[in-house]
């Protein structure tokens, strides 16, 4: 069973090594790179990186994925892809924030990233319908991160290489969280995190969930139920399919310079389709 991972959770192109480790004779982890992709500093940027990752989970769908995992605590696009493809797909946050709230568990949110990326925390947590079981989000870094993202004292380097200060000031937070907040559990709120994971569980009283594994674990027992999968399969899709990677076809064209090939999904031009709700014609 082939399960395609959008995104690599860091700047890499690759398959993650602590993804790759749940490789076996019947479950088969395929990195899905986005062709169309930025950081999603603001709810602005947020809205390209959906629709890049929708683009690609279409991608791998029809590249016969029989599941996929968005590998981003922020679940770029998550509810369009489920509406586009036949499949299962299961987000790293979805899947960690309901873990931690399970049993009703009051939970905290450690991540590395600024208070201004709070945002993507927020959204996750009402669409989960937690907000009121996360206690508190404790963020590590000040908004001068985010002009480090790809350097080599960038957070995310930083815990690729797995240093002692940032482990030690994560573990820190986590025990802040617990003694200050009353955490029965903890979320680490991005998959970048995934690297010291391990280190920062075991630093820890209460239970710690590495998204990026824990979200792929989940699309694993979502293949392996097949009452699940069927419900994947039956769930409320799209009949305009073609929208998405025709626009981003489109967007690449006018960046080369050339006119974009006309649109399967253009409206009819008998007007019958509204160009403003995208209304099914019948």
């Amino acid at each position: 069973m082939k399960i395609g991972v959008i995104g690599s959770g860091t700047a890499s192109q690759e398959l993650p090594a602590h993804l790759a480790a749940f490789a076996s004779a019947d479950i088969e982890p395929r990195i899905v790179n986005p062709r169309l992709s930025v950081f999603a500093l603001t709810p602005y940027e947020r809205l390209i990186v959906d629709v890049g990752y929708v683009d690609a989970a279409q991608s791998a769908a029809a590249a016969d994925c029989d599941a996929l995992f968005v590998n981003s605590v922020a679940d770029y696009g998550l509810e369009a892809m489920r509406a586009a493809v036949p499949i299962p797909v299961v987000g790293a946050g979805e899947a960690a924030l309901l873990e931690a709230a399970s049993g009703g568990r009051r939970f905290a949110i450690v991540t590395v990233w600024p208070r201004s990326m709070g945002f993507l925390y927020d959204e996750r947590l009402r669409a989960c319908g937690l907000t009121g079981q996360c206690v508190a989000i404790h963020h590590l870094t000040g908004e001068d991160e985010l002009v480090r993202l790809a350097a080599e004292d960038g957070v995310m380097a930083r815990m690729h290489r797995g240093e002692h200060a940032v482990i030690a000031q994560l573990a820190a937070l986590c025990a802040e969280a617990v003694r200050r907040d009353g955490a029965e559990c903890l979320v680490l709120g991005c998959t970048c995190m995934a690297p010291i994971g391990p280190a920062l569980a075991a630093a820890c009283t209460v239970p710690v969930i590495e998204a990026s594994r824990a979200g792929f674990l989940a699309a694993v027992e979502v293949l392996r139920d097949p009452s699940r999968r069927q419900a994947a399969s039956a769930a409320l899709r799209s009949r305009r399919t073609t929208l998405v990677p025709g626009l981003v076809d489109g967007w690449f064209a006018a960046a080369r310079g050339r006119p974009a090939a006309p649109s399967p999904a253009a409206p009819p031009v008998d007007g019958s389709d509204c160009p403003v709700c995208i209304a099914d014609p019948r």
